[in-house]
């Protein structure tokens, strides 16, 4: 009876000790997702690689204004068209916040080029900058359904919803529900440009990992990885250095500069 004594006493330590473990483990996951924007740098070796097309396959790319094709997929546009995958870039608005819709198109044009894409196959819409919101949606609707028609991608590309720009917001709803009423299941990836927390830190970092802001995590869809080669980070950044109407504003050139990472990142959109 003592020695059953003995072991349950031990056991209850035991079960004690793992517990206490457990709340120390679960404090400091809870004490990281309070005082930390996104997720530690060694996450990125637990995501996976985002899928790339092959070698005839079809990349469509929502792109809100001249900048954010380069911004957020440069490095997988890259990647595609070395494939031998056909890209199309679907320019939403003309960039003309301030009066430089030429001189943005001809950026634009030139980024694209070194990112491998030829001007044939840039779509110009011809929207105002900042003001998609105010557009009739339901023509959006039938201009981006259009699109989509024509090009049949096998992969979209397009702005994430969590994005804090206006015209990135009214693009992804538009195309998120359209891929959901389409009987032609697409591969979609969603893309991050302007965020709070992201990209982190914004400065010109090369060396770092691109990582989801932690509120960005969800169940319904993960996040994926698109680790850059050298040659391809140097072209994405030649590609960036084409908008030189941007670079002259300081926001915008630490945008830009933080988008030259060791990898790209894409959420998977989740589809019924």
């Amino acid at each position: 009876m003592k020695k059953l004594l003995r072991k349950i006493k031990n056991s209850r330590k035991i079960q004690a000790f793992i517990l206490t473990i457990v709340l120390i483990i679960c404090a400091g996951i809870f004490w990281y997702i309070k005082t930390s924007p996104v997720m530690p740098q060694l996450t990125i070796y637990f995501l996976n690689d985002v899928k790339l097309p092959g070698k005839g396959q079809k990349v469509l790319v929502f792109s809100p204004h001249p900048d954010d094709e380069t911004i957020a997929c440069g490095g997988y546009i890259i990647e595609s068209v070395q494939r031998g995958a056909e890209v199309k870039i679907v320019l939403v608005t003309d960039g003309n916040k301030r009066s430089l819709k030429d001189l943005r198109y001809s950026e634009f044009e030139t980024a694209t080029s070194i990112l491998g894409v030829p001007v044939n196959n840039l779509i110009f819409l011809n929207y105002p900058d900042g003001k998609l919101v105010q557009q009739s949606q339901t023509e959006l609707e039938k201009v981006f359904q259009n699109q989509i028609d024509i090009h049949n991608p096998d992969i979209i590309l397009y702005p994430h919803p969590s994005d804090t720009h206006k015209d990135h917001i009214t693009i992804s709803k538009i195309v998120e529900k359209i891929l959901e009423q389409s009987p032609n299941k697409k591969i979609a990836y969603k893309y991050l440009v302007h965020h709070p927390l992201y990209p982190h830190p914004k400065k010109y970092a090369p060396d770092l990992y691109t990582l989801m802001p932690i509120r960005l995590i969800s169940f319904d869809g993960g996040w994926e990885r698109l680790m850059l080669s050298e040659e391809t980070k140097n072209l994405k950044q030649k590609a960036l250095k084409s908008y030189k109407s941007q670079l002259k504003n300081l926001l915008l050139k630490k945008l830009l500069e933080s988008s030259i990472r060791e990898n790209e990142l894409f959420a998977v959109e989740s589809l019924p």
